[in-house]
């Protein structure tokens, strides 16, 4: 009855955000017909800037419940309210032959029944860019990410981020299938160490956690068609104690840590202006309590435009576990195994959208998963010259257990977004996120969903980012 319950409360929310968005839908499509245009998007300010400053005030349906300290049976703690606020604060210079910037979001959120979870959530990111001779380009950026579970509800994900660029058509499409950027917000986004994606990280670090990440690469442009790189990166996720916290729950994590290093070799090739080729090559070992293990994977790609507003990239290859040590925990199934995906774009006047599917061996969490299946999907609609805008997404992640009690997980994260701009440097934003965990650990199920509502007014010196 409970599973019935909140699979029903989960397709209330979805159709809320369906029947919320169809009215924006059909009036935007008959003005989606014409040229497709926008406006190219002012030049971002140079120097040290306080970008935004927001406050909210925040809605949660309930505290965080047994399931996520992984004690099932306890109870759960009741609906709660919170006020915070916010700010963006960072510094940019943009050149012919080299670009760095950096970008630092402090926010706050007090609560009102559970102040033993007042947090001070901090996030820095850097990018850097140099262009060190005629066809070779070198790319760095590193991120830094402490938060904890209330903030991973109003995270912005990468296709969201790409979704509110305002970018031509052309220079979304030829960012996302071929990494060629006309547009400096667009190669942030996907040239940085990279966001938040999956609720479930959380669920798997506990309450607190914290995430660094790190990124350089070397290219070498052949030819104006042939692109060869070599990227190496790493990354760590962990627990985060709080002695405060301990008199509202104990244990509330499943992998106190994760460190993950590797490589990619990578070709990229236009095979015509609307035709990118691609072909990877990686390595990486990812090592947690659970897990130690090698993942190899050899994949191909192929991108086309596929008319004045579509662009669709499918890739597809092999991949191959070794562990380095077996445990009681997991066991990693022998021999090659697929790995494949797309990615959906659209593009017009008024709407983006933007949705990728991807199936990949093993888990980027030390899990000791045998497969990860990943869906994610954008959808902004804002025509220019309106003061107002509307924004949906979906993530959804599971893994396939192994069989040694640590099950099937699930996670889905639904939101949705109404924004109106109030002046010239302030708006207004509306969001409601629905999060849901479900699955078995040492072959008990547990499942455990919540939802949101936050109401923020954002103000930004620069009526660009007001939004």
């Amino acid at each position: 009855m409970r599973g019935n319950s909140q699979a029903r409360a989960f397709f209330r929310g979805a159709a809320a955000l369906l029947i919320l968005a169809m009215p924006a839908l059909l009036w935007g499509q008959g003005l989606s017909q014409g040229q497709d245009f926008v406006a190219p998007a002012p030049a971002p300010p140079r120097g040290l800037q306080v970008y935004s400053v927001s406050a909210y005030a925040v809605y949660y349906s309930s505290g965080f419940p047994d399931t996520v300290t992984f004690q099932p049976g306890i109870g759960t703690f009741e609906s709660d309210l919170g006020l915070g606020a916010s700010t963006r604060i960072g510094w940019q210079r943009m050149g012919k032959e080299s670009s760095f910037s950096f970008l630092y979001a402090p926010s706050y959120t007090g609560r009102v029944r559970y102040a033993a979870w007042n947090f001070l959530n901090q996030s820095l990111s850097l990018t850097g860019s140099r262009k060190l001779a005629r066809k070779w380009t070198l790319d760095v950026s590193a991120s830094g990410n402490l938060t904890n579970l209330a903030e991973t509800f109003f995270s912005p994900t990468v296709f969201g981020s790409l979704a509110s660029v305002p970018a031509s058509f052309s220079d979304l499409a030829a960012a996302v299938l071929a990494g060629k950027f006309n547009n400096a917000q667009l190669a942030a986004i996907l040239t940085g160490a990279p966001l938040i994606e999956s609720p479930g990280h959380n669920f798997l670090y506990g309450e607190r956690m914290l995430m660094a990440s790190a990124r350089t690469g070397l290219s070498y442009a052949r030819s104006p068609r042939l692109t060869i790189a070599l990227q190496a990166h790493g990354d760590r996720s962990q627990y985060i104690s709080d002695s405060a916290n301990r008199s509202v729950f104990q244990s509330a994590y499943l992998i106190p840590n994760t460190t993950s290093a590797g490589a990619d070799l990578s070709a990229s090739y236009s095979l015509s202006p609307r035709t990118q080729l691609g072909a990877t090559v990686g390595a990486s070992r990812i090592v947690s309590a659970l897990q130690d293990s090698y993942i190899t994977t050899s994949t191909g790609s192929v991108g086309r435009t596929m008319g004045r507003h579509w662009f669709l990239q499918v890739h597809g290859g092999v991949s191959v576990l070794s562990p380095v040590k077996q445990t009681i925990y997991y066991v990693l199934p022998s021999g090659p195994q697929p790995s494949g995906g797309g990615t959906l774009g659209f593009r017009t006047f008024s709407h983006t959208f933007l949705g990728s599917y991807d199936h990949t061996a093993g888990d980027a969490y030390g899990y000791g998963a045998v497969s990860t299946d990943s869906v994610n999907a954008s959808w902004n609609w804002k025509r220019p010259g309106r003061s107002w805008w509307v924004e949906c997404g979906l993530s959804q992640q599971r893994m396939q257990g192994n069989g040694s009690g640590y099950g099937n997980m699930s996670n889905w994260r639904v939101s949705g977004g109404w924004g109106r701009r109030m002046s010239a440097q302030t708006a207004l934003l509306a969001q409601y996120v629905y999060m849901r965990y479900a699955g078995v650990l040492q072959n008990s199920p547990y499942a455990f969903d919540q939802s949101a509502v936050r109401v923020s007014v954002i103000w930004s010196p620069h009526p660009s980012l007001a939004r």
